[in-house]
């Protein structure tokens, strides 16, 4: 007897005790003969539909764990999932930029401190003075693109949030 297993199958024993079970099997003389006993046990494992993941919901179809239904809502969930993701990179990607601007900024003031006054020196101030600007402005879109882009996905998070807690099923797996 293994705690927790119960037997699965068409074999049934004849006689059972606290440790073992016995089962009664007819073999002719001078031959051999085999009983294929299956045991199984309940399981219980939790996912959280935040950590779903395509791999997952493979997993999930191939060892037929979930019906064709969850799977096109987790799919459909998924999908959501990789637009606010997409929309999360775009931002990281907006961030990186604004980053190497205040950087190079950073430097051009350095330099710009160690010019004296000469012609060619006022020529390069005036140089560095319009980098300053363009990029002021660059920050200026950046922040702005940001901002919507944080608004896009404050509202695309909504969809699979609203998707997970709308999701309902009743399956006996």
């Amino acid at each position: 007897m293994r705690s927790g297993y119960q037997l699965r199958g068409n074999a049934q024993p004849v006689e059972s005790t606290a440790d073992w079970k016995r089962f009664r099997l007819a073999v002719n003389a001078k031959q051999t003969a085999s009983l294929a006993v299956e045991e199984a046990r309940v399981e219980q494992v939790t996912y959280a539909l935040t950590d779903i993941t395509d791999d997952l919901v493979a997993t999930f179809v191939r060892q037929q764990s979930i019906n064709g239904t969850i799977e096109n809502a987790l799919r459909k969930i998924l999908v959501q999932k990789a637009a606010v993701a997409e929309l999360e990179n775009q931002k990281n990607g907006r961030e990186d930029e604004r980053d190497e601007i205040f950087n190079d900024q950073q430097r051009l003031r350095e330099n710009m401190k160690s010019l004296r006054g000469s012609a060619e020196e006022r020529k390069l101030l005036e140089r560095y003075t319009e980098q300053l600007n363009a990029q002021e402005t660059r920050l200026a879109v950046l922040h702005k693109e940001m901002q919507d882009i944080e608004t896009q996905r404050d509202k695309a998070q909504a969809a699979p949030d609203r998707m997970m807690q709308e999701l309902s099923f009743d399956v006996k797996m």
